[in-house]
């Protein structure tokens, strides 16, 4: 529904800024190794969609965000550095739920012996967002991958990482 008294319009744009900001802390906190940080973007439960990645081959529909959070910390574990920017591009409200699509490039940086150090993603993000009581948090996440460039190796020797740590936890659903 689009805002149309001046309350609204400014709840609307205070919705937006606080879920730009969950987005920012999402990224810092992914790209700091500050997984305190990034785990406060999430509600418990999660799905997540990285498909578009051949080497996923679906989705995982309910995953603890704990887990997420350990998911990525094996994914990182060798990478120096990375740096990722999501930009949101267009929000759509449905009360207390929003989905907002963001500009997706995330860069990661790794010495290795397959070639140079560098692999970049290129596409969007379709994020899921609910109100909570802590206001605005993360629930779902689709990765629309355009294109990669770079050295494969750097993304693929980490994925495998962090699959081999998905598939000792399991599917999970619940609390």
């Amino acid at each position: 529904m689009k805002p149309r008294t001046l309350e609204e319009k400014v709840s609307h744009l205070m919705d937006r800024a606080e879920i730009a900001d969950v987005i920012g802390r999402y990224t810092y906190g992914m790209d700091s190794r500050d997984w305190k940080l990034f785990r406060t973007c999430w509600t418990d439960q999660i799905s997540l969609d990285f498909t578009d990645i051949d080497m996923i081959e679906e989705p995982i529909t309910s995953i603890r965000a704990d887990t997420y959070v350990e998911l990525l910390m094996a994914f990182f574990a060798n990478m120096p550095r990375s740096q990722h920017l999501k930009v949101p591009v267009r929000y759509e409200f449905d009360d207390d739920k929003a989905v907002v699509f963001a500009f997706m490039q995330g860069k990661h940086w790794m010495p290795n012996s397959t070639g140079g150090p560098l692999q970049t993603v290129v596409g969007y993000y379709r994020d899921e967002f609910v109100r909570t009581e802590n206001g605005w948090k993360m629930s779902g996440m689709k990765e629309l991958v355009y294109w990669n460039e770079g050295n494969g190796h750097v993304l693929v020797d980490n994925l495998q990482r962090m699959l081999a740590v998905l598939k000792e936890v399991g599917p999970q659903s619940g609390a």
